[in-house]
């Protein structure tokens, strides 16, 4: 991980140009990022690369909602959740 990016092991694929919500429990940051790269990895699943959209912030504790999630069949061969810039799917390092 560096401030503009990071390379995440994940068990699904994520569609390359999604948009992500990235929340890092160990640093106690959040925020978005777009998939720039999903590459399979056999028994492993899959490593993705993100590039975060703007600096994460301080992780906030509350209630979060997301309008909209769609799945696609673009990016690694299945299907992935898409979204719009203004909601994310939930992905979690």
């Amino acid at each position: 991980m560096h401030a503009e990016g990071a390379m995440v092991l994940a068990s699904r694929p994520l569609a390359p140009q999604s948009v992500v919500f990235v929340r890092l429990k160990s640093f106690k940051l959040m925020g978005f990022a777009q998939v720039r790269h999903c590459t399979e990895r056999g028994l492993w699943g899959y490593t993705i690369g993100l590039a975060f959209s703007s600096p994460l912030m301080q992780e906030e504790l509350g209630a979060w909602q997301f309008q909209h999630v769609q799945p696609t069949d673009d990016g690694c061969g299945s299907a992935a959740p898409r979204t719009s810039p203004a909601c994310a799917s939930n992905a979690q390092m």
